[in-house]
Protein backbone atom coordinates (compact mmCIF):
# COMPACT_ATOMS: atom_id res chain seq x y z
CA UNK A 1 0.00 0.00 0.00
CA UNK A 2 1.35 3.17 -1.23
CA UNK A 3 -0.07 6.55 -1.39
CA UNK A 4 1.92 10.65 -2.83
CA UNK A 5 -1.10 12.50 -2.69
CA UNK A 6 -2.28 13.43 0.80
CA UNK A 7 -5.89 14.29 1.91
CA UNK A 8 -8.08 15.36 4.68
CA UNK A 9 -9.55 12.32 6.16
CA UNK A 10 -12.49 11.49 7.50
CA UNK A 11 -13.63 8.54 10.01
CA UNK A 12 -16.99 6.41 10.79
CA UNK A 13 -17.66 7.74 14.64
CA UNK A 14 -17.32 4.30 16.93
CA UNK A 15 -20.40 4.72 18.92
CA UNK A 16 -20.27 3.29 22.95
CA UNK A 17 -22.97 2.34 25.17
CA UNK A 18 -23.03 3.66 28.59
CA UNK A 19 -24.78 3.04 31.41
CA UNK A 20 -24.96 7.38 31.64
CA UNK A 21 -25.53 8.05 28.30
CA UNK A 22 -28.77 9.35 26.85
CA UNK A 23 -29.96 10.69 23.21
CA UNK A 24 -27.61 14.05 22.55
CA UNK A 25 -25.30 12.16 19.68
CA UNK A 26 -28.07 11.59 17.81
CA UNK A 27 -30.83 14.46 18.19
CA UNK A 28 -27.76 17.15 18.77
CA UNK A 29 -24.61 15.99 16.60
CA UNK A 30 -26.59 13.75 14.20
CA UNK A 31 -24.17 10.65 15.00
CA UNK A 32 -26.38 7.75 14.51
CA UNK A 33 -30.66 7.19 14.02
CA UNK A 34 -30.69 4.81 16.61
CA UNK A 35 -32.24 5.28 20.22
CA UNK A 36 -29.66 3.56 22.14
CA UNK A 37 -27.92 5.49 24.94
CA UNK A 38 -24.34 6.27 23.26
CA UNK A 39 -22.24 8.29 26.03
CA UNK A 40 -19.35 8.39 23.69
CA UNK A 41 -18.56 9.06 20.27
CA UNK A 42 -14.87 8.18 19.56
CA UNK A 43 -13.89 10.09 16.40
CA UNK A 44 -10.29 9.06 15.69
CA UNK A 45 -9.45 5.95 17.78
CA UNK A 46 -6.37 4.07 17.51
CA UNK A 47 -7.12 1.50 20.84
CA UNK A 48 -7.56 -2.33 20.33
CA UNK A 49 -11.21 -1.76 21.58
CA UNK A 50 -11.67 0.95 19.27
CA UNK A 51 -10.39 1.44 15.52
CA UNK A 52 -11.24 4.24 13.52
CA UNK A 53 -12.51 2.99 9.99
CA UNK A 54 -11.38 5.64 7.02
CA UNK A 55 -14.35 6.87 5.41
CA UNK A 56 -13.58 8.71 2.31
CA UNK A 57 -10.82 8.50 -0.37
CA UNK A 58 -8.34 6.50 -1.68
CA UNK A 59 -7.84 4.79 2.07
CA UNK A 60 -11.56 4.47 2.37
CA UNK A 61 -11.63 1.11 4.74
CA UNK A 62 -8.34 1.11 6.40
CA UNK A 63 -8.27 1.12 9.72
CA UNK A 64 -6.11 4.25 11.93
CA UNK A 65 -3.63 1.42 13.08
CA UNK A 66 -3.15 0.28 9.41
CA UNK A 67 -2.28 3.80 8.54
CA UNK A 68 0.23 4.19 11.76
CA UNK A 69 1.97 1.04 10.50
CA UNK A 70 2.33 2.05 7.00
CA UNK A 71 2.60 5.90 7.17
CA UNK A 72 3.25 7.01 10.71
CA UNK A 73 5.39 9.87 9.06
CA UNK A 74 3.51 10.78 7.09
CA UNK A 75 0.64 11.09 8.52
CA UNK A 76 1.63 11.83 12.47
CA UNK A 77 4.69 14.03 10.83
CA UNK A 78 8.35 13.04 11.60
CA UNK A 79 8.79 15.19 14.95
CA UNK A 80 5.73 13.05 16.40
CA UNK A 81 6.78 10.12 15.73
CA UNK A 82 10.05 10.48 17.32
CA UNK A 83 8.62 11.76 20.56
CA UNK A 84 5.50 9.50 20.39
CA UNK A 85 6.71 6.79 18.21
CA UNK A 86 4.25 5.11 15.75
CA UNK A 87 0.40 5.46 17.48
CA UNK A 88 -1.69 7.99 17.22
CA UNK A 89 -1.36 9.77 20.31
CA UNK A 90 -4.27 11.24 21.21
CA UNK A 91 -8.29 10.24 21.46
CA UNK A 92 -10.99 12.44 19.90
CA UNK A 93 -14.23 12.40 21.38
CA UNK A 94 -17.95 13.39 21.76
CA UNK A 95 -19.40 12.82 25.29
CA UNK A 96 -23.43 12.78 25.94
CA UNK A 97 -23.66 12.59 29.78
CA UNK A 98 -27.42 12.33 29.89
CA UNK A 99 -26.64 11.08 33.56
CA UNK A 100 -23.93 12.36 35.70
CA UNK A 101 -20.58 10.06 34.90
CA UNK A 102 -18.59 8.49 37.86
CA UNK A 103 -16.27 10.34 40.07
CA UNK A 104 -12.95 9.22 38.47
CA UNK A 105 -9.46 9.83 37.74
CA UNK A 106 -6.48 8.37 35.59
CA UNK A 107 -3.06 7.71 35.84
CA UNK A 108 -0.15 9.82 34.79
CA UNK A 109 2.26 8.04 31.93
CA UNK A 110 4.75 6.79 34.55
CA UNK A 111 2.05 4.93 36.36
CA UNK A 112 -0.18 3.87 33.37
CA UNK A 113 3.50 2.13 32.33
CA UNK A 114 4.26 0.42 35.39
CA UNK A 115 0.59 -1.08 35.90
CA UNK A 116 -1.35 -1.21 32.78
CA UNK A 117 1.92 -1.30 30.26
CA UNK A 118 -0.37 1.76 29.02
CA UNK A 119 -0.29 5.18 28.67
CA UNK A 120 -1.22 7.71 31.28
CA UNK A 121 -4.74 10.03 30.70
CA UNK A 122 -4.24 13.67 30.75
CA UNK A 123 -7.33 15.53 28.50
CA UNK A 124 -9.20 18.81 28.35
CA UNK A 125 -12.91 19.28 27.75
CA UNK A 126 -14.93 21.93 25.17
CA UNK A 127 -18.92 22.52 26.52
CA UNK A 128 -20.74 22.27 23.54
CA UNK A 129 -24.48 22.25 25.38
CA UNK A 130 -25.04 22.44 28.68
CA UNK A 131 -28.38 22.49 30.52
CA UNK A 132 -29.56 24.58 33.02
CA UNK A 133 -27.73 23.80 36.40
CA UNK A 134 -25.50 21.85 34.69
CA UNK A 135 -22.19 21.14 36.55
CA UNK A 136 -18.60 19.37 36.45
CA UNK A 137 -16.95 18.09 39.48
CA UNK A 138 -12.86 19.66 39.68
CA UNK A 139 -11.24 18.52 42.45
CA UNK A 140 -11.72 18.67 45.72
CA UNK A 141 -13.22 21.30 47.74
CA UNK A 142 -11.53 22.12 50.97
CA UNK A 143 -8.72 20.49 51.88
CA UNK A 144 -7.93 16.88 51.53
CA UNK A 145 -5.61 14.49 52.45
CA UNK A 146 -5.11 10.72 51.91
CA UNK A 147 -6.60 9.71 55.70
CA UNK A 148 -9.37 11.83 54.71
CA UNK A 149 -9.87 10.38 51.29
CA UNK A 150 -9.87 7.20 52.91
CA UNK A 151 -12.19 7.39 55.12
CA UNK A 152 -14.51 9.36 52.83
CA UNK A 153 -13.99 5.93 51.17
CA UNK A 154 -14.73 3.92 54.26
CA UNK A 155 -18.40 6.10 55.39
CA UNK A 156 -19.77 6.55 51.21
CA UNK A 157 -18.95 10.35 51.55
CA UNK A 158 -16.63 10.79 48.82
CA UNK A 159 -19.42 13.26 46.91
CA UNK A 160 -19.31 15.87 50.06
CA UNK A 161 -15.82 16.94 49.74
CA UNK A 162 -15.78 17.46 45.79
CA UNK A 163 -15.70 20.55 43.95
CA UNK A 164 -19.12 21.54 41.70
CA UNK A 165 -18.43 23.52 39.06
CA UNK A 166 -21.33 25.60 37.19
CA UNK A 167 -21.02 25.03 33.61
CA UNK A 168 -22.46 26.61 30.22
CA UNK A 169 -21.31 25.90 26.59
CA UNK A 170 -18.27 27.35 25.25
CA UNK A 171 -16.58 26.50 29.04
CA UNK A 172 -13.43 24.81 28.49
CA UNK A 173 -11.00 22.79 31.29
CA UNK A 174 -8.00 20.90 31.67
CA UNK A 175 -7.65 17.97 33.36
CA UNK A 176 -4.17 16.79 34.31
CA UNK A 177 -3.63 12.76 35.00
CA UNK A 178 -4.28 12.51 38.44
CA UNK A 179 -7.21 15.36 38.99
CA UNK A 180 -10.23 14.00 40.13
CA UNK A 181 -13.64 14.70 38.36
CA UNK A 182 -16.69 13.76 36.91
CA UNK A 183 -19.35 15.11 33.93
CA UNK A 184 -22.36 15.99 35.62
CA UNK A 185 -25.83 14.99 33.77
CA UNK A 186 -27.00 17.11 30.96
CA UNK A 187 -23.59 18.41 29.58
CA UNK A 188 -22.58 17.22 25.81
CA UNK A 189 -18.83 18.01 25.65
CA UNK A 190 -15.77 17.54 22.98
CA UNK A 191 -13.05 15.83 24.52
CA UNK A 192 -9.44 15.83 23.90
CA UNK A 193 -6.69 12.91 25.33
CA UNK A 194 -4.22 10.92 25.62
CA UNK A 195 -4.71 7.45 23.49
CA UNK A 196 -5.66 5.68 26.79
CA UNK A 197 -8.79 4.25 28.09
CA UNK A 198 -7.53 3.71 31.76
CA UNK A 199 -10.14 5.10 34.29
CA UNK A 200 -9.83 4.48 38.08
CA UNK A 201 -13.49 4.74 39.31
CA UNK A 202 -13.92 5.91 42.77
CA UNK A 203 -17.81 6.84 43.45
CA UNK A 204 -20.39 5.93 41.14
CA UNK A 205 -23.81 6.55 43.18
CA UNK A 206 -24.15 2.92 44.50
CA UNK A 207 -25.77 2.72 40.86
CA UNK A 208 -26.75 -0.59 39.24
CA UNK A 209 -26.18 -2.01 36.06
CA UNK A 210 -28.57 -3.78 33.64
CA UNK A 211 -27.77 -7.16 34.95
CA UNK A 212 -28.21 -5.50 38.88
CA UNK A 213 -24.44 -5.25 39.24
CA UNK A 214 -22.90 -2.58 40.48
CA UNK A 215 -19.79 -1.16 38.89
CA UNK A 216 -16.13 -1.84 40.04
CA UNK A 217 -14.57 0.63 41.56
CA UNK A 218 -10.43 1.26 41.59
CA UNK A 219 -9.26 2.47 45.05
CA UNK A 220 -6.13 0.92 45.57
CA UNK A 221 -5.33 2.39 41.87
CA UNK A 222 -6.62 5.57 42.91
CA UNK A 223 -4.49 6.40 45.95
CA UNK A 224 -1.50 5.55 43.98
CA UNK A 225 -3.01 8.17 41.36
CA UNK A 226 -4.58 10.80 43.03
CA UNK A 227 -3.72 14.57 43.20
CA UNK A 228 -4.92 16.11 46.91
CA UNK A 229 -4.23 19.40 46.18
CA UNK A 230 -5.87 20.75 43.10
CA UNK A 231 -3.52 22.20 40.39
CA UNK A 232 -4.08 25.43 38.98
CA UNK A 233 -4.78 26.52 35.64
CA UNK A 234 -7.98 24.03 34.96
CA UNK A 235 -10.03 26.49 33.88
CA UNK A 236 -8.98 27.20 30.38
CA UNK A 237 -10.25 31.25 29.99
CA UNK A 238 -10.71 32.80 26.30
CA UNK A 239 -12.87 35.48 24.12
CA UNK A 240 -15.78 33.70 22.79
CA UNK A 241 -16.43 36.12 20.00
CA UNK A 242 -12.45 37.26 19.25
CA UNK A 243 -12.49 36.46 15.36
CA UNK A 244 -9.17 34.31 14.34
CA UNK A 245 -6.75 31.73 16.44
CA UNK A 246 -6.87 31.36 20.42
CA UNK A 247 -5.12 29.13 22.43
CA UNK A 248 -6.59 27.38 24.88
CA UNK A 249 -4.04 24.68 26.23
CA UNK A 250 -0.86 23.78 24.85
CA UNK A 251 0.83 20.95 27.18
CA UNK A 252 3.11 18.09 26.15
CA UNK A 253 0.88 15.72 25.21
CA UNK A 254 -1.44 17.84 22.58
CA UNK A 255 -1.93 21.68 21.25
CA UNK A 256 -5.61 23.00 21.14
CA UNK A 257 -6.27 26.52 19.42
CA UNK A 258 -9.54 27.45 19.44
CA UNK A 259 -10.65 29.67 16.23
CA UNK A 260 -13.75 31.45 14.98
CA UNK A 261 -14.18 32.43 11.38
CA UNK A 262 -15.17 35.88 9.79
CA UNK A 263 -14.95 36.51 5.48
CA UNK A 264 -11.56 35.86 6.06
CA UNK A 265 -9.89 32.37 4.99
CA UNK A 266 -7.77 30.41 7.45
CA UNK A 267 -5.16 28.65 5.82
CA UNK A 268 -3.31 25.59 7.88
CA UNK A 269 -0.17 24.68 6.13
CA UNK A 270 1.34 22.76 9.09
CA UNK A 271 3.66 20.12 8.42
CA UNK A 272 5.67 18.96 11.05
CA UNK A 273 2.44 17.39 12.66
CA UNK A 274 -1.15 16.15 12.12
CA UNK A 275 -3.87 18.43 12.85
CA UNK A 276 -7.55 17.46 13.75
CA UNK A 277 -10.55 19.60 12.96
CA UNK A 278 -13.13 19.20 15.78
CA UNK A 279 -16.74 21.45 14.69
CA UNK A 280 -18.09 23.15 17.95
CA UNK A 281 -20.21 25.79 16.32
CA UNK A 282 -21.92 26.33 12.98
CA UNK A 283 -20.45 24.80 9.54
CA UNK A 284 -17.47 25.24 7.50
CA UNK A 285 -15.96 23.99 4.12
CA UNK A 286 -12.75 22.75 3.97
CA UNK A 287 -10.88 23.04 0.28
CA UNK A 288 -7.91 20.90 -0.50
CA UNK A 289 -6.57 20.88 -4.27
CA UNK A 290 -9.73 19.88 -6.10
CA UNK A 291 -12.09 19.24 -3.20
CA UNK A 292 -14.32 20.38 -0.68
CA UNK A 293 -15.39 19.14 2.78
CA UNK A 294 -18.26 20.19 3.95
CA UNK A 295 -17.79 20.14 8.32
CA UNK A 296 -21.02 20.88 10.17
CA UNK A 297 -21.66 21.18 14.61
CA UNK A 298 -19.91 17.48 16.07
CA UNK A 299 -17.93 16.39 13.25
CA UNK A 300 -13.75 15.72 13.12
CA UNK A 301 -11.37 15.89 10.01
CA UNK A 302 -8.07 14.51 10.71
CA UNK A 303 -5.23 16.28 8.37
CA UNK A 304 -2.12 14.48 7.81
CA UNK A 305 1.39 16.18 8.52
CA UNK A 306 1.65 15.29 4.60
CA UNK A 307 -1.53 17.25 3.46
CA UNK A 308 -0.49 20.33 3.03
CA UNK A 309 -2.53 24.12 2.40
CA UNK A 310 -5.82 22.89 3.66
CA UNK A 311 -8.00 26.21 3.34
CA UNK A 312 -11.41 26.73 5.87
CA UNK A 313 -13.98 28.77 5.13
CA UNK A 314 -17.27 29.56 7.11
CA UNK A 315 -18.47 32.96 8.86
CA UNK A 316 -19.45 32.01 12.60
CA UNK A 317 -17.63 28.78 11.94
CA UNK A 318 -15.57 28.01 15.15
CA UNK A 319 -13.80 24.99 15.19
CA UNK A 320 -11.04 23.24 17.90
CA UNK A 321 -7.48 23.24 15.98
CA UNK A 322 -5.73 19.75 17.72
CA UNK A 323 -2.03 19.32 17.13
CA UNK A 324 1.46 18.17 18.47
Amino acid sequence: MSLTNWYPIQFTPILKEKIWGGQQLKTFLSKTDKDLPFGESWEIADLPNGQSVVANGALKGKTLGELMSAFAKAVLGTSVVERFGEKFPLLIKYIDAADDLSVQLHPDDTLAEALHNGKGKTEMWYILKADPGAQLIIGFEGEMTPEKFDASVTNGTVNDNLQYLDVKAGDSFFISAGLIHAIGKGVVLAEIQQTSDITYRVYDYNRKQPDGTLRDLHIEHARKALNYTNPDGYILEHNPTTVGSQELKHCPFFKTDITLLDDTPYIIDRTDSFTVLMMVAGEMECSHQENTYKLRLGETLLLPADCTSVTLEGVGAKFLEVYL
